[in-house]
């Protein structure tokens, strides 16, 4: 009987926390971190879409190519624009079969006009970004603060992980076997 094989840590998951401490940190300085009584979008601002946007990216991309990035920038563009289209419906997002809708019609949407493009690598982003922005809760004015605060908030954590991805070093061959887990071909 052959014993169980305990996983390693390889380098995609240290890119990963490396990223995801960068997206934190960046935000401190600027007390940027939620803090209401700053009002508008800087009220509205952290570092959580940031991070969040790292571990995406850092565990779905598969390149440091230029490619890889400008793809997780076009996805949130398309991302983004979706979310502040479907906010122009008002009121009506408050029904919850139209919102659901609403978030099948952005994800459908937002993969499509990526494949459509031929940017695979963006789907993600164009899909999260405007579910986010529907699932907040805040009415008015302040949905709007809160859609430029995701935005700019994934922009600096797609920012931080395509330049993490860049600078640290990359231990997989080209071309290895599609089906291991990020961290298997960075072992092999």
């Amino acid at each position: 009987m052959k014993a169980p094989q305990i996983p390693t840590v390889g380098m995609r998951t240290i890119k990963t926390a490396v990223a995801v401490m960068l997206s934190y940190l960046v935000f401190v300085p600027f007390g940027l971190l939620y803090r209401e009584e700053y009002g508008g979008v800087l009220g509205q601002i952290g570092p959580m879409y940031a991070c969040i946007a790292c571990i995406v990216c850092m565990q779905s991309s598969l390149g440091q190519t230029m490619q890889q990035g400008i793809s997780r920038f076009i996805g949130v563009a398309v991302g983004g624009i979706q979310g502040v289209l479907v906010l122009t419906l008002g009121h009506w997002l408050d029904y919850p079969a139209l919102k659901a809708l609403a978030l099948g019609a952005v994800c459908v949407v937002g993969i499509w006009f990526c494949l459509l493009i031929k940017r695979p690598a963006a789907c993600g982003m164009a899909c999260i970004l405007p579910c986010v922005i529907l699932l907040n809760g805040t009415s008015g004015v302040e949905r709007y603060y809160y859609a430029a605060a995701r935005i700019i908030e994934t922009v600096v954590g797609v920012g931080i992980a395509f330049t993490v991805n860049a600078l640290l070093p990359d231990h997989r061959r080209e071309g290895q076997a599609e089906g291991k887990t990020p961290d298997e071909e960075d072992e092999t």
